[in-house]
């Protein structure tokens, strides 16, 4: 926020350092929620350089597609102010990341794949059609689940951003849209729709099932926050939920789509009475 300069610096110099990209994303989005999509997408270019060398050099494009999609879902966060839309935005975005992956890291996935196969033979006893069909649904399996987590990540990235522009800003402002955050009606009909084709029709599809699932695990996530803040059970609370998700992951995550689905009807944060 000092300076053209500084935000350059921060974020070429994050997008360099491995696992750090995260934080140039932030810095892009930062600067495009506040100052706007022109100014953020002059900072853009700085951090896709670094980013691009990575894609080039090591064959990861990771930085590069996070940085790019936080810089679009913040230009959509700062023009519709909605985290519901830019949720649900997030989804093609994530979708065009993972077609992406697809072509760049196709010899990659191929070379896991292989050495599963070798380790399925040699351990099970598999026949070689089992073995075919194990590979087949492997790569969809890892494929769907290298869009999730790119786009989790521009999400979060994102999320840190707003964190960092309500701290300067607007302390205290992030906080409040986070816990109100709850997928509107028409939207969770339109993700059940989808999730239903993509089931019923081919495993080419099947694929995108974690993707669609994001919107509904956020929301499921700030109604945790959302009502444990308006009862003021304090930290221990979030600790715990959060140590519950670390250890039966599966079973949390089900739960937290669930009852986000649930609360997209209901609206349980309306009729959880305020601590007073």
């Amino acid at each position: 926020m000092r300076g053209r300069k500084q935000a350059a610096l921060v974020a070429v110099i994050a997008a360099l350092l491995p696992l750090f990209y995260w934080v140039s994303a932030a810095a892009v989005a930062l600067v495009t929620l506040r100052k706007g999509p022109r100014d953020g997408s002059g900072l853009l270019v700085w951090a896709i350089l670094p980013a691009g060398v990575w894609a080039y050099s090591v064959s990861d494009p990771t930085p590069l597609a996070v940085i790019a999609g936080t810089y679009l879902l913040a230009v959509a966060l700062r023009e519709t102010a909605s985290w519901s839309k830019v949720l649900m935005l997030a989804l093609p975005i994530g979708a065009v990341a993972g077609v992406g992956m697809e072509f760049v890291l196709g010899g990659y996935l191929g070379e896991v794949i292989d050495q599963t196969e070798k380790f399925l033979i040699q351990s099970a006893g598999e026949t070689s059609k089992q073995v075919s069909l194990d590979k087949e649904l492997l790569r969809q399996l890892m494929l769907g689940g290298l869009a999730s987590v790119h786009t989790l990540m521009m999400v979060v990235s994102l999320f840190l951003a707003r964190s960092w522009q309500a701290g300067l800003f607007n302390p205290g402002g992030f906080q409040k849209e986070f816990h109100a955050l709850r997928l509107p009606v028409p939207y969770t009909g339109a993700l059940l729709a989808i999730a239903l084709v993509c089931y019923q029709l081919d495993l080419e599809l099947m694929r995108w099932l974690p993707l669609l699932l994001l919107p509904w695990i956020f929301a499921g996530v700030a109604l945790v926050h959302g009502s444990l803040a308006k009862r003021d059970l304090g930290k221990p609370w979030l600790i715990g939920f959060y140590c519950s998700t670390l250890f039966m992951g599966q079973f949390v995550i089900s739960l937290l789509v669930f009852v986000a689905v649930i609360d997209s009807l209901v609206d349980f944060r309306s009729r959880i009475p305020a601590k007073n």
